[in-house]
């Protein structure tokens, strides 16, 4: 039965892979197949074990005499391995461009352990509450002592707007500790009625609760920054570039916080073009109508309003943006945009558009997208804090 069998498996495992390589090659469909390609794309290395199986099933079809299962587990085996070298040497390559070192040591480390998080009970203190009374929270990282003031986050997750908690994606805050600085991984409002007014509010009130416990912490207050992944990304660059605009005010009673630079992890910049340009259009369509209300169509002051790229001026903070080429949620133009409007506004800028690289690529904390990532926002914060 073994032998039989070999045949349909080999026609099985080479349909599978061909899938993924679509996948792979065209970033669509976050919420269907396309989240096969995601997958890949996070974790290309681990296509290798495919590699070794398709390989292996493929000897012993040959030695049983079954050389077309055979000739198919050899393809499957040579795509697998096409599919698991072509992200980690296209990333290689950039890295060499930008002076970075890579290190399989550290791929290897992570394999087995993605970003995932979540909420520290431990650590977690109310920033604010809700017109009914629910609590605002977010957790507390704290940096090594260093005997002077230090620099902070805030740290905004993602979810679309809709989903997600605080300490999602969380070996950036330990990562951020070890750099200096306390971190404040934060919630905010999610859900219906749309919250765009409200989610930036939260951040701002996070923002004025980590100023006014400044001096708790050891803090300097004028070296707050904001960090966000996708939507969260959105929300840490629209409260900076919007301080003090009297249109998205804090949700709490707290003054206007300067913000000293934001860190932009794959997040959407111009809401309208969003809507209509992801390579997830379903996805992202229902995503911003709940965040917003509706289309752009019913409510282009609101997609305005709630697009980082409308809020760019002279006094704008330094802001790093770094976004994944084969990202299937937020199109490259999302963050060439923005560095052409940082540029004409003469805003300190660094964008970084990574190849072979999908939406939420630090998920892989160890992999080759993440460390290039790390290094250059190391190199910003030294420059710009």
């Amino acid at each position: 039965m073994f032998k039989t069998a070999l045949t349909p498996a080999a026609f099985l495992l080479a349909a599978g892979m061909a899938m993924v390589a679509y996948y792979m090659l065209v970033p669509v469909d976050f919420t269907g197949f396309g989240i096969l390609g995601f997958l890949a794309l996070a974790f290309p290395l681990h296509l290798l074990a495919v590699t070794i199986a398709a390989a292996a099933l493929g000897a012993l079809a040959w030695c049983r005499g079954r050389r077309p299962a055979a000739a198919l587990f050899a393809v499957t085996a040579a795509m697998s391995a096409a599919m698991a070298l072509w992200p980690a040497l296209a990333l290689w390559q950039r890295a060499r461009e930008l002076a970075v070192p890579l290190s399989l040591g550290d791929y290897l480390a992570a394999a087995l352990q993605p970003n995932f998080g979540g909420p520290d009970a431990a650590r977690s203190v109310t920033y604010g509450a809700t017109p009914d009374g629910s609590a605002l929270r977010l957790d507390v990282w704290p940096a090594p002592a260093a005997g002077r003031l230090h620099p902070a986050f805030v740290r905004i997750h993602g979810g679309g707007w809709i989903a997600g908690r605080r300490g999602e994606l969380g070996a950036w805050d330990g990562w951020l500790n070890k750099l200096g600085y306390d971190v404040f991984d934060i919630d905010y409002r999610l859900g219906t009625p749309e919250r765009w007014r409200n989610q930036v509010g939260d951040v701002k009130c996070a923002l004025g609760w980590v100023a006014a416990h400044a001096g708790e912490y050891g803090i300097d207050p004028a070296r707050i920054s904001t960090i966000g992944y996708s939507a969260g990304a959105q929300l840490a660059m629209l409260a900076a570039f919007s301080t003090g605009d009297p249109g998205l005010p804090p949700s709490c009673d707290v003054p206007p916080v300067p913000v000293k630079l934001v860190v932009n992890l794959y997040g959407p910049t111009e809401l309208t073009r969003g809507y209509d340009e992801s390579g997830s259009r379903a996805y992202t369509q229902e995503m911003l109508r709940q965040y917003l209300g509706g289309p752009p169509a019913l409510y282009p002051e609101r997609y305005r309003n709630a697009s980082p790229l409308d809020h760019i001026g002279p006094r704008t903070p330094p802001t790093i943006t770094l976004l994944g080429e084969s990202d299937r949620i937020i199109t490259a133009d999302q963050a060439t945009l923005l560095d052409a409007a940082l540029a004409r506004a003469g805003v300190v800028h660094a964008t970084y558009l990574l190849p072979a690289t999908d939406h939420a690529f630090d998920l892989d904390w160890g992999g080759f997208a993440t460390q290039i990532a790390r290094a250059e926002i190391g190199r910003f914060l030294r420059r710009n804090d």
